[in-house]
């Protein structure tokens, strides 16, 4: 269920429509001034601007501080733009039709101005995946493969770390998977490769029905990018 989010008439206005509507949509995340999930309770938008267009978006607790827009120094719009270790991003592992699936979500979203007067800021973390190859996502829900970039995971307790690689062997994720759904290894090692999908992404809390539905509203939007990528154990690859 999507958040009572907030924002001020500055913070709307310098989003724009589209990219207002998408911080509307949030169903989780954590508050930036506490550290502490956001709860059911009303969530304010915050606004980073830097000086050269880029910046990003956060949301915090009403109680913990106002909707409001902040300015960035040039050294912290960079790191926006060209983060040094990787967009700070969640993986989510699911299943759709059989196929295994890993879902990236930024925990902030990372934007810069597209230079044109009054259009909408482009989104970073779209832009990057783009360029990197990645396909834009259809209603199908499916993407084509993607050469040499690979998604490594293994035994973390009861969750799975996963570590996805591009051919340069650049981390383009480094993490946890808490709990893949029942079926997600077997039908990796099956089909030795999964499908990576990244954009906007609302309403991933509930069970795979709301997640299936959840990927195509952002698909229908423009959303959604992804492409199936190589999986499997390290030895597959031959990795220790």
């Amino acid at each position: 269920m999507a958040l009572a989010v907030q924002m001020s008439p500055e913070v709307e206005q310098a989003l724009g429509p589209q990219m207002a509507v998408q911080a509307r949509g949030i169903t989780e995340g954590t508050c930036i001034e506490c550290d502490q999930p956001l709860d059911s309770g009303p969530v304010n938008v915050v606004l980073g601007m830097g000086p050269v267009g880029a910046g990003g978006i956060w949301f915090v607790h009403d109680r913990c501080a106002p909707s409001r827009i902040i300015e960035l120094n040039a050294e912290a719009e960079a790191a926006l733009v060209m983060p040094e270790d990787g967009f700070n991003m969640t993986m989510t592992a699911g299943v759709m039709d059989g196929s295994p699936v890993l879902i990236a979500r930024m925990a902030a979203t990372p934007f810069t101005d597209s230079g044109t007067h009054g259009a909408e800021p482009r989104n970073l973390f779209m832009q990057a995946m783009l360029e990197n190859g990645f396909h834009l996502v259809t209603a199908e829900l499916d993407a084509p493969p993607l050469g040499e970039w690979i998604a490594v995971f293994r035994p973390y307790g009861r969750d799975l770390q996963l570590i996805v690689l591009s051919p340069t062997g650049e981390k383009f994720f480094h993490g946890t998977l808490s709990r893949p759904p029942a079926g997600w290894v077997k039908a990796v090692l099956a089909e030795r490769q999964v499908l990576l999908l990244g954009g906007d992404i609302g309403g991933l809390n509930g069970d795979a029905d709301q997640q299936c539905e959840a990927l195509a509203v952002a698909a229908s939007n423009g959303q959604l990018a992804g492409a199936r990528i190589a999986c499997g154990r390290p030895s597959d690859f031959g990795l220790t």
